[in-house]
């Protein structure tokens, strides 16, 4: 797991003020390559963390998402999911499991002609290996 350290050392960088639960909440984002989700992140946080709370954890996770620490992906259509991988990549939502997981591959490039792009974001739907017995 990442350390407190180098989470303060990213969460400064992005211009944010390193509280011990803005750490707590990247921390567990960071280790957690499930796409999380507030409840999620929330009953991860909760046993070491007794005081935090959801809308906290939400609070948190709406400024790493507009610094850019964090993307807030709409892939479930029930609840939205959280990474901390910034760098472009494909998701795939899994409509048996409902897991959320990244496909590595080229994505198209953010300079299209006459469009001033900032990201990409590419979702596949289906099912995943884990669900298909084929």
């Amino acid at each position: 797991m990442i350390t407190v350290p180098e989470t303060s050392k990213i969460l400064i960088e992005a211009g944010i003020k390193p509280s011990s639960q803005r750490i707590a909440v990247m921390r567990q984002l960071m280790s957690d390559k499930s796409h999380p989700t507030v409840a999620d992140i929330y009953d991860a946080l909760i046993p070491e963390h007794p005081t935090i709370s959801r809308t906290t954890i939400y609070n948190t996770l709406k400024l790493f998402v507009e610094t850019g620490c964090a993307r807030c992906l709409s892939i479930d259509p029930i609840n939205a999911r959280f990474d901390a991988t910034v760098r472009p990549h494909a998701h795939f939502f899994c409509r048996k499991c409902h897991r959320v997981t990244d496909i590595e591959m080229p994505l198209p490039p953010l300079h299209i002609q006459g469009y001033s792009c900032d990201s990409a974001a590419l979702f596949f739907t289906g099912v995943c290996p884990h669900c298909n017995p084929c």
